[in-house]
């Protein structure tokens, strides 16, 4: 291995692999996996002690179920059901959530393993505690990573990297054109936590002698039967977000004084979203917003320091005026703020807001997704709004994966590929998705020795049929 010049000084490579993955949420982990069962020896970097991102991380510990259409076809194959499916089983409810509309929830701490281990069997090598510090980019080629750890800078080559931070850092440090939020269309971010000794099925009974008092129609379109529909077959519990806005408990609370409109710089305290899980007696809640770029470091402390007081003001007030939470604690603040968006490709090909509809189709499709609308559906002041499945699928297209300027890169994660809107491909399933074509077009650039931009297409979905995703044989 040729050293490497990185800030004008000389580096030797601490190892060489086919394919570097920079991240380890669920769009990391997809595009990971897919890069080693498709034949390359991978390496995946994470800067936490374990993978999920989001889902583990940021404790969001839920994903939004847009896998099938209207029409009640599975839409979205491969990795990204499969992992829903062995997040299921791990805790405990298997595959019956596809029989229900609601969020896929799981145990945070199963679920961490769980993806630990489907990397592990893939044979994925995994860095975890470090961060991506810097690229060494020569003749517009990214030939390597710096990374920061306890063992200071070190310097990783591979033949093909994907980025799948999210806040496209690795693309950042090599150069990328990108966009960036701005101060007139700043991100909105969320700190979530975690609350312990709840008595689930008292709190979901509530509302089963209350039923004015659910959100029906808001987040997912349903009723509140199909809801407790999914608890009693799940033992899982989704209450929508923004539904904590409808309910008598959150007024009387903040009527009170006891729930104040912001806390910190979080504002929008009673959204209260919740993913209740019976036989962990937790409930995870997404709750208050912070305005900002999502990268700037010190809004980034205030936030986490002004979420983790807000998780305990939030927290007294369900042991006060919420069924089922007399005995809760606090069981846990997300080690990161949920960055929903932050920085995005600056590409050739931008992915526009109106193609993700039902039958976009592309000759580079390296996915099928399921398009949703949002619609006002619940008749409530200020209600948020619902996400309607429409009836069929669009289509993923290689071009947006695919950064101008520097080659032997590939974006991972759906909330930084080059588009109109970065939150148009945001959604978990998504982003799995988009990690799931990064990884094999990555193993088939390190395998044929060309850039990304350059393999072909046919060979990339090819891959994508073996490691399962069917409809692409259509």
């Amino acid at each position: 291995m040729e050293n490497l010049l990185f800030n004008d000084k000389p580096h030797v490579p601490k190892g060489h692999w086919d394919v570097i993955v920079a991240g380890g949420g669920l769009g990391g982990v997809c595009a990971a996996i897919a890069s080693a069962r498709s034949g390359a020896k991978t390496l995946l970097v994470e800067r936490n002690t374990y993978v999920g991102g989001v889902a583990t991380a940021g404790m969001c510990c839920s994903i939004f179920n847009c896998f099938y259409t209207s029409r009640k076809k599975l839409a979205s194959l491969g990795l990204p059901v499969e992992i829903a499916d062995r997040l299921a089983t791990a805790t405990g409810y298997g595959n019956k959530w596809h029989n229900h509309k609601g969020h896929i929830i799981f145990d945070l701490e199963k679920g961490k393993l769980v993806l630990q281990q489907m990397l592990e069997e893939a044979g994925v090598d995994i860095l975890l505690g470090h961060y991506v510090a810097g690229a060494c980019v020569e003749d517009n080629v990214l030939k390597g990573i710096v990374i920061e750890g306890k063992n200071g800078s070190e310097l990783l080559t591979a033949a093909c990297f994907v980025d799948a931070t999210g806040d496209a850092d690795l693309a950042y440090q090599a150069g990328v054109p990108l966009h960036t939020n701005s101060k007139e269309k700043p991100g909105i971010h969320s700190l979530c936590f975690r609350i312990g000794n709840v008595d689930v099925d008292s709190f979901v009974g509530y509302f089963r002698e209350h039923p004015d008092e659910y959100a029906a129609m808001m987040d997912v379109e349903w009723t509140l039967e199909e809801a407790l529909k999914q608890y009693d077959e799940c033992s899982t519990f989704l209450f929508p977000h923004g539904g904590g806005r409808h309910m008598r408990a959150f007024q009387k609370a903040a009527e009170a004084g006891e729930l104040p409109e912001k806390i910190g710089i979080h504002d929008t305290t009673n959204a209260c979203q919740m993913h209740a899980l019976k036989y962990t007696g937790m409930v995870h809640v997404i709750t208050g917003f912070v305005h900002f770029d999502g990268l700037d470091s010190d809004l980034i402390s205030q936030a986490v320091n002004d979420g983790r007081k807000m998780a305990f003001v939030i927290t007294d007030v369900y042991k006060k005026y919420i069924p089922g939470f007399s005995k809760a604690f606090v069981a846990g603040v997300a080690d990161n703020l949920g960055v929903r968006t932050s920085r995005w490709l600056n590409g050739d090909f931008i992915f526009k807001n109106e193609m993700r509809s039902a039958g976009t189709r592309f000759e580079d499709a390296v996915g099928k997704l399921v398009p949703f609308r949002e619609e006002k559906r619940y008749p409530g002041k200020d209600a948020w709004c619902v996400q309607v499945m429409e009836e069929d699928t669009f289509d993923l297209p290689f071009r947006c994966l695919l950064p101008r300027k520097i080659n032997g890169i590939l974006m991972g994660a759906g909330r930084s590929i080059s588009a109109e809107d970065p939150g148009t491909l945001r959604a978990m399933v998504y982003t799995m998705s988009v990690g799931q074509a990064a990884g094999a077009a990555a193993a088939v650039s390190a395998k044929n020795a060309v850039f990304p931009r350059s393999v072909d297409v046919a060979e990339v979905r090819k891959a994508l049929i073996l490691i399962g995703d069917k409809n692409l044989e259509d």
